[in-house]
């Protein structure tokens, strides 16, 4: 037989083999529509092809972070811990090495102490032992410290030696910076563990979308990959036809439209335009569209849009190169400060309130039926929707859960016992729970009730501006009401100035400010006679 015929043969036989093979994994199939067909007595619909083509990603697909921390209150932290280490454990191991020795007195180890503690934290600072960059190793960050460590001990002692005032003692002073040292490595162990675990969950680098696939989106998004310092999760763009799928990864996911109505949208740290400068009137349409929302927003400035990206890294991007529409954020300083005065002074309240809070109690059961607590939605930070804490009020047949119709003068549903409360605001002594959860603060704008309507139109509709009270937690008490803002807003003019009163607040907020309107709140209290409450 020739080869042509053998080839030939082989060609015939593999392919009757494939028509049985076919036949035989079709034959169940047909099978099984010709009795769905005898069963139903219509014909069943041959099977769909899938479709290969590939799909767009949705909102719906990304995956947010809701529980997130604040890293610049993190490093506040972390650096007032070691400031507190440093200084104590300097002070006590020359303190027991000076007195008596050499007849000190006290200045000798104090300006000791004082020196070394200096240049300890000075050096743990200029050194960014505090930065914890999300790649950044163990041993590396390990090795910064003890070089910073040990520089400033290499310092401390090296002036004390020039110096050599009658007082000095090398021993002492060595082995005072080696403990030292060695309690900053074992603190520092510790913030590695954490603010690691931290990073892994993407609860400390900022959740940021951006407007526009854009050149200047892709660089971003490049060097992101390298740093990790953002967590950039997606990008919209109105034109999303001519859109790639994804940039690097980050996928594509509609319009400025989706991400309006995108329920994660109140967890998304910070909203880029970037958009190149050619494209001014895309960029303004984007702004007009997004401005009003609680979330920064920012645009990438056309000095970045020239840049070498290798060069540029990503947190100067985000903190230099793109320039705020809405307001920058607090200091972590500030943040951290705010939230230890809201634990400590809301847990101080709950002790020594806890005898008020429970005769309360007891009187709202004798009153009227029903719980002792009520809950209600509330818009708090970036309008996140949580459960404010009251003591009820009101009868519980006549629950307003939407603030549909405000409180007014006289109003039927109040008990005896709660026009009493309201009047003193003792009601709202259960949201110092909200505060030590986190979701208020003692000072912030007032929250309102989700759905809360005025004059039969939705409130936050009345006021362009209303959603920038969001920019901060929610508070107990504010500015706002220690101006005579308190109570139901019945007209369009109420909100307006509510809503001047809280963003005058956000602007100027500080400890001590806060400290000025917790002082004057409770003279307010006693002094409203006018607000219906």
């Amino acid at each position: 037989m020739s080869a042509k015929k053998k080839q030939a043969d082989t060609y015939t036989d593999t392919a009757q083999l494939r028509a049985e093979l076919t036949s035989a994994m079709s034959a169940p199939r047909a099978s099984v529509r010709k009795e769905d067909e005898k069963r139903t007595g219509q014909q069943a619909p041959l099977p769909s092809m899938p479709d290969r083509r590939r799909r767009r990603k949705s909102v719906t697909d990304i995956k947010v972070t809701e529980k997130q921390s604040n890293l610049s209150a993190w490093r506040f932290v972390m650096r007032s811990l070691d400031a507190f280490a440093v200084i104590y454990v300097i002070t006590v191991g020359i303190w027991n090495g000076y007195i008596g020795a050499n007849n000190n007195g006290i200045i000798a180890p104090i300006a000791a102490a004082t020196l070394g503690s200096l240049f300890f934290i000075g050096l743990l600072i200029l050194n960014r032992a505090h930065s914890f960059k999300p790649t950044e190793r163990y041993l590396d960050h390990m090795k910064t410290v003890a070089l910073a460590s040990t520089g400033a001990l290499g310092v401390w002692l090296t002036i004390a030696l020039i110096l050599r005032p009658d007082s000095f003692l090398p021993d002492t002073l060595a082995k005072s910076g080696l403990l030292a040292t060695g309690v900053l490595l074992a603190l520092h162990t510790l913030y590695y563990m954490h603010i690691r675990r931290l990073h892994e969950n993407h609860a400390l680098a900022p959740t940021i979308v951006m407007l526009g696939a854009t050149e200047s989106a892709r660089r971003i998004i490049e060097e992101n990959a390298r740093t990790k310092e953002l967590n950039i999760l997606a990008i919209f763009d109105d034109r999303i036809a001519r859109a790639p799928h994804d940039i690097h990864g980050v996928p594509v996911v509609g319009k400025v439209e989706d991400l309006l109505a995108w329920d994660k949208l109140p967890f998304i740290n910070r909203i880029v335009v970037t958009l190149p400068s050619m494209a001014a009137k895309r960029k303004q349409a984007f702004v007009e569209q997004v401005r009003l929302l609680p979330n920064r927003i920012a645009f990438v400035v056309d000095e970045f849009e020239t840049l070498n990206h290798v060069r540029q890294r990503v947190s100067e991007i985000a903190e230099v190169s793109l320039r705020d529409v809405t307001g920058s954020p607090k200091s972590g300083r500030h943040t951290a400060l705010k939230r230890v005065t809201d634990i400590a002074l809301s847990s101080i309240a709950l002790v020594l309130g806890a005898p008020i809070l429970l005769l309360i109690s007891i009187m709202i059961k004798i009153d009227s039926p029903g719980p002792v607590i009520f809950k209600q939605q509330r818009h708090g930070f970036n309008n996140r929707i949580f459960y404010v804490y009251k003591f009820r009020s009101m009868k519980k047949e006549s629950e307003d859960l939407k603030a549909e119709r405000q409180v007014t003068h006289g109003d039927d549903r109040v008990t005896k016992l709660g026009r009493f409360i309201r009047k003193t605001s003792l009601d709202e002594l259960p949201q110092l729970l909200n505060v030590l959860k986190g979701e208020m603060s003692l000072v912030g704008p007032r929250p309102h009730a989700v759905g809360m309507r005025t004059n039969g139109k939705d409130s936050m509709e009345l006021v362009e501006e209303y959603a920038h009270r969001h920019k901060v937690k929610p508070g107990m008490t504010g500015w706002a009401q220690i101006n005579g803002s308190r109570g139901a807003l019945e007209t369009a003019e109420d909100i307006a100035t509510r809503v001047k009163l809280d963003v005058d607040y956000i602007e100027r907020s500080g400890f001590f400010f806060d400290l000025y309107i917790m002082l004057m709140t409770l003279p307010v209290l006693l002094g409203d006679k006018d607000s219906i409450r």
